[in-house]
């Protein structure tokens, strides 16, 4: 797998400053690196409040934010998750979020090599 060291560092730093922005105070955050035959798998998981299913499918989307912002808590310009997922393209790569059960969200970002 080819990689751009300029730009990769910042897909796992979008995914980080998102999973600590909506995870509460001194809850666990892992971030994670395998191999799994001709794909890489980045996978950051948290234990936030998570992602409804209904937004699912937008998260990823430039400017699009979970919520309104009547009722938001958390400050942020919904280009985080657009970014990330750009960059992953750009390295041939897929991202996609799941539920962290019981709470949470798991964004796993593969690539294949």
């Amino acid at each position: 797998m080819s990689i751009d060291r300029t730009t990769f560092p910042s897909i796992i730093l979008n995914l980080f400053e998102n999973a600590v922005k909506y995870s509460p105070e001194n809850s666990i955050i892992t971030l994670s690196l395998k191999k799994q035959n001709d794909t890489v798998v980045l996978s950051v998981t948290d234990e936030g409040i998570g992602v409804p299913e209904q937004d699912k499918k937008n998260i990823f989307e430039k400017f699009y934010r979970v919520g309104s912002e009547e009722t938001r808590k958390t400050k942020g310009t919904g280009l985080g998750l657009y970014i990330a997922k750009h960059l992953a393209e750009q390295h041939n790569g897929n991202i996609l979020v799941k539920a962290n059960v019981p709470k949470g969200s798991v964004f796993e970002v593969t690539f294949i090599n």
